[in-house]
């Protein structure tokens, strides 16, 4: 089914992602389950997705015929680097490592002490030399016994990057259900907008019946009247 993406496709995708947040799932879940049921690549997935919100924008009619609700679908700011900036970037941080810094304390260096910017440089840097010789060039030890104060730097770098991931995993789960309960109050307040006017309906069908009753009851009044004089004048000419 590659190809031109039709419609009810289109739908399918952004109803899948939907889901996945709701779920407090990663979004790559979505792309990945779209991917294998329509015999695509989850890369091209992704990259049609990001692009699609964009045109939907833009399309405020095609958006309204597909029936996407653009409010829980937002468009991730990517910051990329240039390949100028890639390569000064793993130029500073292989010096730092012939000065003998992890490679995380040189990004770390390198960021300010900015955590997610460690992280971007980390990552950046990982994926730059991945399959390459990345052997990490340490000071000459004075001595083949660990330090308790190597230990200790260790053993604190690695609570700090955990504590960091699970607050990045709070804050994605937490922004995830965030959406799902907006999406729910305004189904609710759909709901109740539907019951209020159903209901507005109602009473002016009541209100008409009403109406009607009188002037029925007024007609057989009338009638009765006219009826009345009618019998007492044939009575009166006998």
């Amino acid at each position: 089914m590659k190809g031109i993406w039709k419609d009810d496709e289109v739908k399918d995708l952004f109803e899948q992602v939907e889901k996945i947040k709701s779920q407090g799932k990663s979004i790559k879940e979505a792309f990945a389950f779209h991917a294998k049921k329509y015999f695509r690549k989850a890369d091209s997935v992704r990259n049609y997705y990001y692009h699609e919100i964009d045109r939907l924008r833009e399309d405020k009619e095609r958006c309204s015929r597909i029936g996407i609700n653009l409010l829980g679908h937002q468009k991730n700011q990517f910051c990329f680097f240039s390949e100028e900036e890639k390569n000064s970037i793993i130029e500073k941080i292989q010096q730092k490592l012939k000065e003998g810094y992890s490679v995380r304390k040189a990004c770390l260096l390198l960021s300010g002490g900015d955590v997610k910017e460690m992280v971007r440089l980390q990552n950046k840097y990982r994926s730059s030399v991945q399959g390459k010789d990345n052997v990490l060039k340490f000071k000459p030890a004075q001595t083949s016994k660990i330090s308790d104060h190597d230990i200790n730097s260790l053993f604190l770098g690695l609570v700090k990057l955990i504590k960091h991931n699970v607050e990045e995993e709070a804050k994605n789960q937490i922004a995830s259900e965030r959406m799902a309960l907006k999406a729910e109050v305004r189904n609710l307040m759909v709901q109740i907008g539907e019951r209020e006017r159903s209901e507005k309906s109602l009473q002016e069908k009541i209100n008409e019946i009403k109406r009607e009753n009188v002037l029925l009851k007024k007609k057989l009044l009338f009638a009765t009247c006219d009826k009345a004089r009618s019998m007492t004048k044939s009575h009166n000419q006998v």
